[in-house]
């Protein structure tokens, strides 16, 4: 899904409007909105309708603990379906040594 040039929202591609500048650039835009504020020169960071996102430390430190604590879930899993497989083929040896 394309990102908006001028406001930065995420859009569905569909919708918006593809912007190819003469020296190959391609621009997105969400709206006519963006694109005739574009056009007209405006600056994107004094727009006062433009969502800006600003992180803070804090919440930079909250996303990484939250992508470790997936990170550890996916190995946990991992080793799950490991042991899981082997202790199924310990089995069949056993029952094949039975025989």
């Amino acid at each position: 899904m394309p990102k908006c040039s001028f406001c930065g929202n995420v859009y569905e591609f569909p919708r918006g409007l593809t912007f190819v500048l003469n020296d190959g650039t391609t621009l997105y835009f969400c709206s006519s909105k963006c694109r005739k504020s574009w056009k007209m020169g405006r600056k994107n960071k004094k727009m006062k309708w433009i969502k800006k996102a600003k992180k803070t430390r804090a919440d930079e430190i909250a996303e990484i603990k939250e992508q470790a604590e997936v990170e550890e879930e996916k190995a946990e899993a991992a080793a799950e379906v490991a042991a899981e497989v082997k202790e199924a083929g310990e089995g069949s040896e056993k029952t094949k040594e039975k025989e």
